[in-house]
């Protein structure tokens, strides 16, 4: 009976003892959807690293705590080495062929620490500012034809009209795909949602297979073809590099695989989460109408607020101590960088949405050797996409109080977000 009862609830493992956790990260719950942060605050306070059975890693809530890890780079982020019973029993129902497992292990996220560097490195230039900053009038085309659409019916799906097929564009325009294949790259993209957040609505391992498989088939034909015509665009840059010996081929698809799926959930997530907090604070929405300027501080506000990536993971190799827990050898940490975004001892008046906010050192993109890759080409996109549409559409309107939300652990982001363009569209 009591073996039972401790396999229902959360434990947490200080230095010293074993107790219960009531506040504990229950992101399947509805009321965790609609409000995170809520339960967030409860869980700082309460206990900033504890270990949940349920999820089978330690969870670090504190802004304080985050940052350590994410700064430590004792830490590491091949899930191979979790020897946690839940990582074990993933990877055996998730029974993946030589193939996929091999490029699953190729992601950037799971790469060995040689491997990862050199991979960034191969990417560097294409999403560096400058980079990204020439792309911007392609931004500018694509964000129009969108809403130009959206004017002539008068409304719009944010997400599926909007926040979702834009990154797309944006990703083939970048790496070197016929914009015409938009639409089968964006349904492969959604198709690995699963490998993300398992939570998520219409996520699934066969799903994400099939996907993987007509997607690896599409990047090769690709390949072929930019290898006999390359072009001023990342996948010719990816195969100079493999030509030079720096990258396998298994490292180029992957590479090219894994722009499109990462960059396409973040970006559409911002923006739309972005909509969705203006919705919600008029007086906030109106001051950054008022004044275009503060778009770069409002960009950076609006990934603080409702950050689009939620939490990340790290392995901790050897026994690690986090903010006085023993972490031992071999078992995962989960930093959540929703509520590290929230806490108050670093940032003032957390639950309130200031698009002038100053000293806005979020963790939104994480830190240490696996910073996001592409934060450059999020606050570039994001920002064209909403000047934009502000400027298109100053009176938009929408239901701020009905938001959908995507059931989500690692994500933060609508299904969807019905908007009118207003009398006023232009």
């Amino acid at each position: 009976m009591l073996g039972a009862v401790r396999k229902a609830i959360d434990w947490q493992w200080p230095m010293v003892a074993l107790r219960p956790i009531s506040g504990k990260y229950r992101p399947m719950e509805l009321s965790y959807r609609r409000d995170p942060y809520a339960h967030l605050d409860r869980l700082r306070a309460q206990a900033p690293v504890y270990y949940s059975r349920p999820i089978g890693s330690y969870m670090v809530s504190s802004y304080a705590g985050v940052q350590a890890v994410l700064r430590d780079q004792r830490f590491v982020s091949d899930r191979k080495l979790d020897t946690s019973f839940r990582n074990r029993m993933t990877y055996k129902m998730a029974n993946f062929s030589p193939k996929e497992a091999a490029a699953f292990d190729a992601t950037l996220t799971a790469a060995s620490a040689e491997d990862h560097l050199r991979m960034r490195s191969a990417i560097n230039y294409d999403l560096s500012r400058s980079r990204v900053e020439k792309l911007r009038p392609r931004m500018e085309f694509w964000v129009d034809r969108l809403l130009d659409r959206a004017q002539e019916r008068g409304s719009m799906d944010l997400i599926a009209d909007f926040a979702g097929p834009l990154p797309i564009f944006i990703a083939a325009e970048l790496l070197g795909f016929p914009p015409e294949d938009a639409d089968k790259l964006q349904e492969w993209s959604d198709s690995y949602i699963v490998l993300v957040d398992p939570l998520i609505e219409g996520a699934g391992l066969g799903r994400m297979r099939r996907a993987f498989h007509e997607f690896d088939a599409y990047i090769g034909q690709t390949l072929r073809r930019k290898t006999a015509e390359p072009g001023d665009d990342l996948i010719s840059r990816l195969l100079e590099r493999q030509k030079d010996g720096e990258l396998t081929e298994l490292q180029v698809r992957t590479l090219t695989l894994m722009l499109v799926v990462a960059g396409h959930e973040v970006i559409t997530n911002l923006i739309g989460n972005a909509i969705a907090c203006l919705l919600r604070f008029p007086d906030e929405r109106e001051r950054l109408q008022k004044d275009p300027s503060l778009m770069d501080t409002a960009i950076e506000e609006f990934i603080r607020y409702e950050s689009p990536i939620q939490s990340a993971w790290r392995i901790a190799p050897e026994e690690i101590e986090v903010g006085g827990v023993r972490v031992p050898a071999g078992r995962a940490v989960t930093v959540l960088i929703g509520a590290a975004n929230h806490d108050p001892e670093r940032f003032p008046d957390p639950h309130r949405l200031d698009v002038g906010r100053a000293d806005n050192k979020h963790l939104g993109f994480a830190l240490g050797s696996h910073f996001c890759a592409g934060p450059n080409l999020a606050r570039i996109e994001g920002g064209v996409a909403l000047r934009r549409l502000l400027e298109r559409f100053p009176d938009f309107s929408g239901d701020g109080a009905a938001l959908k939300w995507k059931p989500a652990m690692g994500l933060r982001g609508l299904y969807e977000l019905p908007i009118s363009t207003g009398a006023g569209s232009r």
